[in-house]
């Protein structure tokens, strides 16, 4: 590995896409969003007529799969399956309801870390989900695992449901907060998991800017890293890509 590479682990609804966004934008870092690369073999999956409850069948279809992603220092990560751009195809609601048949399979889980590391080879990254920095880079330079209460997460989500028009309890939404995060610890692959080395940072009181703020001073503390100004352009790119997400959620 050349170069360094920052990890952001930590449950669902801490921020972490938008985060590890703004940490690479001050950095000039690339962006790995490793959740687009399960959206995408689950898309694969889909359009190849899978049975997505027949682990097997998933395993199998994947040897086909020839998915390739394009990282940018000012911009969203591209993702393609052969020669079509499925950037945009694979945040649809579902997608969405079919990831996890795909994401608990053993074979996808190996050849997709397999690819996070190849892609790690160049170092200059920043990379998020649940156990970056536990098991894929386990060797990164910096590892940061951050949460959130599931109360403050919940009141997030719920704010974001009720701007969208739709009629969940805040007691719902704390409800399915919580069973996620209970799912999330116990997966078998890929589980949430904070790294012994990783450094805790409570996100409850901060927006996502005070929080990749904090990220990038340990960065320029730790690793003498040196940041730039973030252009505009990419800065909203990043929050309309992060209000997709979360509509898809």
């Amino acid at each position: 590995m050349s170069g360094n590479i920052i990890t952001i682990d930590g449950p669902s609804g801490a921020g972490k896409s938008t985060i590890a966004r703004l940490v690479a934008l001050r950095l000039g870092l690339r962006y790995l969003d490793t959740g687009a690369m399960y959206r995408a073999l689950t898309l694969h999956c889909m359009l190849a007529g899978t049975h997505l409850d027949n682990p097997k069948e998933i395993a199998e279809a994947i040897k086909s799969a020839d998915l390739s992603v394009e990282l940018s220092l000012h911009g969203p990560m591209r993702v393609a399956l052969g020669d079509n751009d499925v950037t945009e195809k694979i945040r649809t609601q579902e997608v969405t309801r079919n990831i996890h048949y795909v994401a608990d399979v053993m074979e996808v889980r190996n050849y997709l870390v397999e690819m996070q590391r190849k892609i790690g080879e160049a170092g200059n990254l920043v990379t998020e989900g649940r156990d970056q920095g536990t098991f894929v880079f386990p060797n990164a330079s910096l590892k940061v695992y951050m949460f959130a209460t599931p109360e403050v997460r919940a009141r997030r989500r719920h704010a974001e449901l009720k701007a969208r028009g739709t009629d969940t309890s805040y007691e719902e939404v704390l409800e399915d907060v919580s069973k996620r995060d209970y799912l999330d610890m116990g997966r078998e692959l890929g589980g949430l998991k904070k790294a012994l080395d990783a450094v805790e940072l409570d996100t409850s009181e901060l927006s996502p800017e005070d929080v990749a703020e904090s990220i990038v001073k340990l960065a320029k503390n730790r690793l003498k890293m040196q940041t730039r100004k973030i252009d505009k352009n990419a800065l909203e790119a990043a929050r309309r890509e992060d209000e997709e997400r979360r509509k898809q959620k």
